[in-house]
């Protein structure tokens, strides 16, 4: 029962080898892409490559903008409770 187990695996394996390279083998397709094509395909690419750095750029250019504009509502944010203080020192001095 071995023996024929093995001669089945190498039946097998012959005939999918041997599929495996008849499939394989042939000539290639023919290319459906004109040069030109290829051509405006590469400067799409190019241009696209440009606007990707110009917004990269762009982006880097408004986050420093952000972190000024954090920094200055931070700052902004603590004035309240001294104008609060000062209100109060002259409500005081004024005899209300």
């Amino acid at each position: 029962m071995a023996f024929k187990a093995r001669g089945f695996l190498a039946v097998f394996a012959i005939v999918a080898v041997a599929s495996a390279v008849i499939a394989g083998c042939g000539p290639k397709p023919p290319c459906e892409v004109s040069p030109a094509q290829v051509d405006a395909a590469r400067e799409a690419c190019v241009k696209a490559t440009k606007a990707l750095e110009d917004a990269r750029a762009e982006r880097s250019a408004l986050e420093a903008e952000l972190a000024g504009v954090r920094a200055e509502i931070a700052e902004l944010e603590g004035q309240p409770a001294e104008l609060a203080e000062r209100l109060d020192a002259l409500k005081k001095g004024s005899g209300r």
